[in-house]
């Protein structure tokens, strides 16, 4: 390393607390700490390491700001105030960058679709970038393995080529694609072969807001810390007033299994979500026809719909009294126009799911499809559970719960996510469910796995430890069993399907709409993807389009990671 560095090139983004920073020439990904980019942004200016000692002092000691001067040099964040760092690409590798879309033309030019995230906010648009037949010439040939400086050759070669004009190209060209606003390509230093695998920054689709820079600004609510009120999650807020449209919702925004399979699938022998599950409840005996169902969190009321058209030919003459409850009134609003052809049987209603405001021993059967991750998640630290005093860390509901049911914590994060909202949840159902009553609440998560935060989604949410669940629901002197999923609704893991990521599907869906085609966000088999596609612009003409089948890969869900949590009240 010189005496003498500065940092050039950078890009700065943000989840919750934590701070990436992104090489454009390079597409490097570090994740660090907020005071780290205030160290790099000192050497904006060229600094040794005498004065980083001198400036630091008192904020890091001395072998900290050592190491960190060694790491973001080795990183290529702090180089040579002189460095012609387009010239250290050279002899570099590109590799196309994950999730990519890209169209081949007829006339042999390339159109790819890029954002960088999701939502409303400018740099998160899918927009064009054309790629004319030379590019569309050097896209095609990157392959891992070849450096820029081969690349270019083979090009003078093979199109009787400048070569020093085309290695620039080539040099300029892949800089521009690797930079953060675009990422359709990554730089490997060597050869993907004579790798063990492929480094973390190289598959990151890095789907983050930028960072706020602006003096004084904050972190913008995307993680945990910001959106916490007394160490709890709650998202109470963002489904009375956040959702605008219903059907945007499920098709932009989130993705559920049960909206990807909310029509007729091969993976559900040819059945829906709706169908399928309905089929499950019948052969289990949780319905026989003529029961007071409630379903908790209705989404669009599609799923609704699906079980009171499938029971009314299962039991004609015992229709099923529905309700469905949701805090949204956007979404409460699509489910009545959806419900409408069952008025007779069917209502929704507006209300707090984990509350429940049924009388006691009154309801049948409970579902609740993907929504109890959207329930209030508060935080605990150890010292208060041992203390059991609130401290700074700690939401006094979360601990109560946690020393009222025991919930285990060993080899927990710090701290510790409880799971309040579906607490409650579950000591409601052992009151408002009747004697051999039953409820199906699914979700992804785990048995052992504490709550990880969600990235895929423009709210908070965290995965749910069902082992803590089960604990709470005996407790309460419920019966109880965890059930994956694809198992309760015999989904056939063998069917492939479209694999993506939420941002991905959103630029191939951009991409297929202007040459006509369009996609609906489904479980879509490559026939059905085909189909979509229209005459216009074959699949085998997009590149990045990947299939993998279900028990794999959905969209960007892996249904493997779904339960079904099922509880009964004894009687």
């Amino acid at each position: 390393m010189p005496m003498v560095v500065r940092s050039r090139h950078l890009s700065w983004f943000q989840r919750g607390e934590a701070v990436f920073l992104y090489h454009d020439l390079y597409g490097f990904l570090l994740e660090m700490s907020r005071d780290l980019k205030d160290f790099i942004d000192w050497f904006a200016e060229p600094h040794d390491a005498e004065q980083a000692l001198a400036h630091f002092k008192g904020k890091h000691d001395e072998k900290q700001i050592i190491e960190f001067l060694s790491v973001f040099w080795q990183q290529r964040a702090l180089v040579a105030p002189d460095a012609e760092e387009l010239d250290g690409l050279v002899e570099a590798v590109p590799i196309k960058g994950p999730w990519i879309v890209v169209g081949r033309e007829a006339d042999g030019t390339m159109t790819a679709v890029i954002s960088r995230g999701f939502g409303d906010e400018p740099y998160a648009e899918p927009r064009l970038l054309r790629l004319d037949t030379w590019q569309a010439e050097l896209w095609r040939r990157i392959d891992g393995e070849r450096t820029l400086l081969q690349l270019a050759g083979s090009l003078s070669e093979d199109l009787d080529g400048d070569p020093r004009q085309d290695l620039g190209r080539a040099v300029v060209s892949v800089a521009a694609w690797t930079h953060s606003a675009v990422q359709l390509t990554r730089v490997l230093l060597k050869p993907r072969s004579q790798l063990p695998r492929l480094p973390s920054y190289a598959t990151s689709t890095m789907p983050y807001p930028p960072l706020a820079t602006d003096e004084g600004a904050t972190l913008a609510p995307t993680g945990t810390r910001a959106e916490l009120h007394d160490n709890t999650l709650n998202l109470q807020q963002y489904h009375q007033s956040g959702i605008e449209d219903a059907e945007a919702q499920f098709e932009e925004k989130e993705t559920t299994l049960s909206h990807l399979f909310s029509e007729p699938h091969p993976a559900l022998q040819d059945r829906t979500f709706a169908e399928a599950f309905l089929a499950a409840a019948q052969v289990r005996g949780w319905l026989h026809g003529g029961e007071r169902v409630v379903e908790v969190g209705g989404g669009t009321g599609r799923f609704a719909a699906g079980v009171l058209q499938a029971s009314a030919e299962l039991w004609p003459d015992k229709p099923l009294d529905y309700t469905i409850v949701d805090l949204s009134p956007t979404l409460h609003a699509a489910q009545q126009l959806r419900l409408a052809p069952w008025a007779a049987q069917a209502r929704s209603t507006v209300g707090q799911g984990e509350e429940l405001n049924f009388p006691d021993g009154s309801v049948d059967f409970l579902i609740s499809n993907e929504v109890i991750a959207d329930f209030r998640i508060g935080f605990v630290s150890r010292n208060a559970v041992k203390s059991q005093q609130v401290d700074a860390e700690t939401s006094a509901e979360a601990l109560a719960l946690c020393l009222a049911y025991k919930l285990p914590i060993e080899r927990a994060p710090e701290p510790v996510p409880i799971q309040v909202g579906a607490t409650r949840l579950l000591e409601r159902l052992a009151q408002v469910l009747r004697p051999g009553g039953t409820a199906v609440l699914t979700e992804f998560g785990g048995l052992e796995q504490f709550p990880i935060e969600s990235s895929h989604l423009d709210h908070a949410e965290y995965s749910v430890h069902f082992g803590h669940l089960v604990v709470v629901a005996r407790a309460l002197g419920l019966e109880v069993e965890v059930v994956p999923l694809p198992e309760l609704l015999g989904l056939r893991g063998d069917v492939w399907v479209l694999s993506s990521t939420r941002t991905q599907f959103r630029n191939l869906r951009h991409l297929l709409r202007i040459h006509g085609g369009d996609l609906r966000k489904r479980a879509l088999t490559p026939e059905q993807f085909a189909l979509a596609c229209g005459q216009a612009l074959r699949p085998e003409r997009i590149e990045g389009v990947k299939f993998q089948p279900v028990a794999e890969r959905v969209m960007g869900l892996q249904p493997a990671e779904f339960q079904a949590l099922i509880v009964r009240r004894p009687g």
